[in-house]
Parts: C-alpha cells; structure tokens; sequence
C-alpha cells in the first residue's frame, strides 16, 4: 500500500467526520458506512484507511460486518488530538 499526501488528507479527513460525529468523544461509536458514503470512499481504501488509523492509534475498529468491513469505529485519545491539528 502506498501512503502518499491523498491518502494521508483523506485519513485526516476521516479523523475530522469522527470527530464531528462523536462530538469529540473518545470511545463514541461512529458508522463506517455513514462516513465512506459521505466522503464517497470504496471499500478498499476505506479498508485501508481505517486500518492505517487504527496502527497510528487514532481510532479503534469497534464492530466488524456491513457494506465496508467495518461497521463502527471510535476515536481515542490520540485521535482526538490528530483531529484538532
């Protein structure tokens, strides 16, 4: 997988939307799907991108199934720093 300046905007894009939809709190599950269709990601950079986030420590994979893999993330501490950059 290459990481290049798209992907990381989009990855801090994401960060952003779970911020927003949490309301900046650490541990708030958050729909994947409602966040891939929104920034209209596929599923297999959202793929990617969630699990990039989750091995930086930004969010935690919660539920696995539905239409992306992943049904819900949240954001953790670190996260929720990232997002306020």
């Amino acid at each position: 997988m290459k990481i290049g300046s798209d992907f990381n905007l989009k990855a801090k894009i994401i960060l952003n939307k779970l911020f927003e939809y949490s309301d900046g709190e650490v541990g708030v599950r958050v729909s994947v799907e409602k966040i891939c269709k929104e920034l209209s990601i596929d599923k297999t950079e959202a793929k990617n991108l969630f699990e990039y986030l989750q091995d930086k420590d930004c969010l935690k994979i919660e539920t696995l199934g539905g239409a992306y893999l992943y049904g819900h993330v949240s954001l953790t501490k670190r996260g929720v720093a990232k997002s306020q950059k």
